[in-house]
């Protein structure tokens, strides 16, 4: 039996949606090539490595007399290592996802620690765009090579690209992007993406750096006019976010195949209620400690998981009413490229979902 997840969100504004509409709807039909929605994770994903120490050294280049990155992750290692240990090892779904949650609190102390620091104090949106592209051609932000060409694969099916991330800051994310070197604009008219893509296109869902002369945070609970909904902490947050990027508003009464792409264990519940969610994981000597977390976490929950070379056409159902539960497989590939090589971008089976 499949558990019923707590955070239901993304399914529940599908049948508002899909009930709304079903009695216009033509039958259920083969999904066309070019509906597809693809979200992706940023850290560890879309990047080789965690960007968390470069946002912060933004702020301490600006103001040098604040505590050091390593003072803070320790503290922040200190307060998941003191909760990990009161708490009863998740062994089925729904405790890991219970477990997930707990985490909220541990985010929240580490933003009201960095807070206190005024390390963002007076770091401007411009000066995170900026630095970020500067960091990526120096090579300290490493984007996975093949990002590129899955993000264009998608565009070409006429779908929505997003990226969802518990981190900061959407101003980084999209200096990031924008110094790829084989981001070269945007497609022509002609709709022709071999050339590159316009980044303003990429919806990008982060938490953001507010400066200032306070250096808040808008994860924040003291920040000002922050929208709740912005605020990105969790795995349950993330799912949130993922349903806002792929919205509802489908008017051909279609419901294009939602692709999510994520390495750690804040990716779970994306992964689980997207049409294909897929783990992004070397072979075990070569996975990086929060693929590792994500793998175990999976082993623990018993949900199968396959290599995405295999999925087949008739791997990929979208229901026209979606299923609340989670799904019971998922898939993994090593890299972009396994992604775009697969037959996924030729998968196109519709169910009506009865």
């Amino acid at each position: 039996m499949r558990a019923t997840l707590s955070a239901k969100t993304l399914h529940q504004s599908f049948i508002s949606w899909s009930y709304s509409t079903l009695a216009s709807a033509p039958p259920a039909q083969h999904m066309s090539a070019h509906c597809l929605h693809l979200v992706l994770d940023f850290d560890g994903t879309l990047t080789i490595t965690s960007t968390l120490p470069i946002i912060y050294n933004i702020g301490h280049r600006l103001n040098p007399s604040c505590p050091s990155w390593q003072s803070i992750s320790q503290a922040y290692m200190e307060d998941y290592d003191r909760l990990k240990s009161t708490s009863v090892k998740p062994t089925t779904l729904s405790q890991e996802l219970k477990w997930l949650e707990s985490l909220r609190a541990i985010e929240y102390r580490s933003i009201t620690r960095v807070e206190a620091t005024n390390v963002f104090r007076n770091v401007s949106k411009e000066l995170m765009h900026s630095a970020a592209a500067t960091a990526v051609r120096d090579r300290q932000i490493e984007m996975r090579p093949g990002w590129e060409k899955l993000v264009k694969k998608a565009m070409e099916r006429k779908g929505r690209v997003g990226i969802v991330s518990v981190g900061w800051s959407p101003d980084l994310i999209r200096g990031c992007l924008s110094a790829s070197p084989d981001r070269v604009g945007a497609a022509g008219q002609d709709g022709n993406l071999e050339k590159g893509f316009d980044v303003a296109l990429v919806d990008v869902r982060a938490n953001n750096v507010l400066g200032g002369d306070g250096g808040k945070m808008d994860r924040s609970r003291e920040a000002p006019s922050v929208d709740q909904r912005s605020r990105i902490l969790t795995a349950a947050d993330k799912l949130r976010a993922m349903t806002d990027v792929v919205g509802t508003d489908h008017p051909d009464h279609s419901r294009p195949l939602i692709l999510y792409v994520g390495d750690s264990t804040t990716d779970l519940e994306c992964l689980l209620h997207a049409d294909v969610g897929i783990c992004l994981s070397g072979e075990p000597a070569a996975m990086t400690r929060e693929q590792r977390k994500l793998t175990e976490t999976l082993n623990r929950a018993g949900i199968d998981r396959r290599w995405i070379g295999d999925i087949k056409e008739g791997d990929v159902e979208v229901p026209l009413v979606p299923s609340t539960d989670p799904n019971e497989v998922l898939w993994w590939a090593k890299d972009f490229d396994e992604i775009c090589q697969s037959s996924l971008f030729s998968a196109r089976k519709h169910v009506d979902g009865n």
